[in-house]
């Protein structure tokens, strides 16, 4: 599966000048249109990596750009980079997403290896693609709260504390679930089972 192909961004603006092109985008559409244009790929790629579906991507990206609309006149800016927000709101979108697939149908990840087989010769085996695809896979066995501090984290390249801020949560708190979460895709993937 590909990711969607989505809109080049423009060179990156400063703080006050991405502050200016939000306040504007409030009122005017075309100013709204660059906010998009600016941001679709970097929240298109965040929620592929957290859906693994184009299709899902695609719907997710319009719900938030939707939301975006619709809140963006309530923005207030605090001195954060605009894209957090928007990470916040993708976030929310991908784990009500998650939480639907959970209850949808129940997730199954093959085991990496036989017994035979150990885990470094078995992932020596596979290729690059089923690696990207196992482990998208394996992000999505995780809870969402777990995912979307991985996928923030180590996927988007936000710091711990960037995290914390998009998640809403203290970062202790992220710090926390970052470790859970690499212990449960290390499981995961070493042994193809679902850690609870």
């Amino acid at each position: 599966m590909e990711m969607p192909v989505g809109i080049m961004a423009a060179e990156p603006l400063s703080l006050d000048e991405e502050e200016h092109l939000v306040e504007s985008a409030k009122y005017d559409r075309e100013k709204f249109a660059a906010l998009y244009r600016r941001h679709y790929d970097a929240v298109a790629g965040y929620l592929y990596r957290r859906t693994g579906d184009p299709h899902a991507t695609e719907d997710l990206v319009s719900d938030v750009f939707t939301t975006v609309l619709r809140k963006l006149p309530s923005y207030r800016h605090r001195g954060r980079p605009f894209r957090s927000w928007l990470y916040r709101i993708a976030t929310n979108a991908a784990n009500r997403w998650a939480r639907r697939q959970k209850r949808d149908r129940r997730r199954t990840i093959g085991p990496v290896a036989d017994d035979a087989v150990s885990p470094e010769d078995a992932r020596r085996r596979l290729s690059v693609d089923g690696e990207m695809e196992r482990a998208q896979r394996a992000l999505l066995s995780l809870p969402p709260r777990q995912q979307a501090v991985i996928a923030l984290h180590y996927l988007e390249g936000l710091s711990v504390e960037e995290v914390a801020q998009t998640v809403g949560c203290r970062v202790g708190t992220v710090k926390s679930r970052l470790s859970r979460a690499r212990a449960a895709l290390r499981e995961v993937l070493l042994t193809g089972e679902v850690v609870p």
